[in-house]
């Protein structure tokens, strides 16, 4: 039998619904997770179902057995109620390169030629090998160089991922790229907020994506070698503990100063393993502050001087309590962490599973999932 572990699941209530959604499914380092949500009546976009997988066996291996996936597919899908086998994907990150790439945008030749031209002189590769997809960044001048942000992925990978969908029983309707996913996602949350330019962060287990939305508009991602294993690691030799033990610490304790709690709440004893694991953690932050910085310095300079004004966490840092406070604090623009990016579609009869704090980030599946249900892409 198959190990399955519900996040949330929406019940079924006497709302008539217009449509339903694709199923997004994200096959992430240590998960699969599936969302799918579907548009009332009313146009309110609601969470049909989400289940999170945990795989039998390495990704690697799994991703290469349609034999092994499609039972595991078939039945999360009949099991948590999703609805037809039509889904959306996103490649696996380390299949897919994303860059900023410069190019000169002139009234006679395309820009699809002109980006293909700029791509030639920084590509070892031939870029015919590659599928490419890419997304003009800057546009206020009509003639002059340009921005954009391209994503490649070799010819073969995109084949054998879309056959070993097709051979799972599924129906791709589309891939995309997971920054597509998650801009998707945060302006559908915050769409009716004034936040022009956001950075957002998205933590994984070795490596973390900094993408920077404007609006609408997606200008700029990068990858950088900065994940919560780094923290857990550093953090466990300065403990002398396991990592497990150290995961264990952290989770219950966090990270937030004793002066932004209520000290009533917990004892004396508890505020000063607190303060030691800030301590502990405070110059690993200091890296990741750097990038930061240096992110924030290239928006400003791409998007005319305009700076970020705000930053949401996603992933597994952001479930851990004191690290937006804390950046806060040091970066001097307010963070939020979105640990529950599916809280907002989830209506009054939905209910969430006690094991929801501890679940992985369905944030790239959710964006995902939001693909056809919203007007703006």
């Amino acid at each position: 039998m198959i190990a399955l572990k519900s996040i949330t699941r929406g019940k079924r209530t006497s709302v008539n619904y217009a449509e339903v959604g694709l199923i997004g499914i994200d096959f992430a380092v240590d998960n699969i997770n599936l969302a799918q949500l579907e548009k009332t009546i009313n146009g309110d976009i609601v969470l049909r179902s989400c289940c999170s997988i945990n795989y039998p066996q390495t990704r690697e291996e799994l991703l290469n057995s349609p034999k092994n996936l499609r039972p595991i597919l078939r039945q999360a899908i009949k099991e948590y109620g999703f609805k037809g086998k039509k889904i959306v994907s996103s490649m696996p990150s380390r299949d897919v390169r994303i860059f900023s790439i410069h190019y000169l945008k002139s009234k006679n030749i395309d820009d699809s030629e002109s980006i293909l031209n700029a791509l030639r002189e920084r590509l070892d590769d031939d870029v015919s090998q590659y599928v490419i997809d890419y997304l003009p960044i800057r546009s206020i001048d009509k003639d002059g160089e340009q921005l954009a942000l391209v994503a490649l992925v070799k010819h073969e990978l995109v084949i054998s991922y879309l056959e070993l969908l097709r051979q799972s029983g599924l129906y791709v309707e589309a891939l995309e790229i997971r920054p597509a996913a998650i801009k998707r996602l945060v302006y559908s949350l915050y769409q009716e907020q004034e936040y022009k330019n956001v950075l957002v962060i998205n933590f994984g287990c070795d490596m973390s994506y900094l993408t920077i939305i404007s609006g609408r508009r997606l200008l700029f991602d990068q990858q950088i070698n900065f994940g919560a294993n780094v923290v857990i690691e550093k953090m466990s030799t300065v403990l002398d503990m396991p990592k497990e033990k150290t995961l264990d610490l952290i989770n219950k304790h966090g990270f937030r100063s004793e002066n932004s709690r209520n000290s009533s709440q917990f004892a004396y004893s508890d505020e000063d393993i607190t303060k030691t694991l800030l301590d502990i953690v405070r110059p690993i932050l200091e890296e990741l502050i750097e990038e930061i910085n240096r992110v924030l310095i290239f928006a400003a300079s791409e998007n005319h001087g305009e700076s970020i004004t705000k930053i949401y966490l996603l992933g597994s840092l952001a479930h851990w309590d004191g690290v937006d406070n804390f950046l806060t604090k040091k970066l001097n623009l307010l963070v939020e962490a979105l640990q529950d990016p599916l809280s907002k579609f989830t209506n009054s009869n939905s209910k969430y599973s006690t094991e929801y704090q501890n679940a992985p980030n369905m944030a790239i599946a959710a964006g995902l999932a939001l693909r056809g249900l919203v007007e703006y892409e």
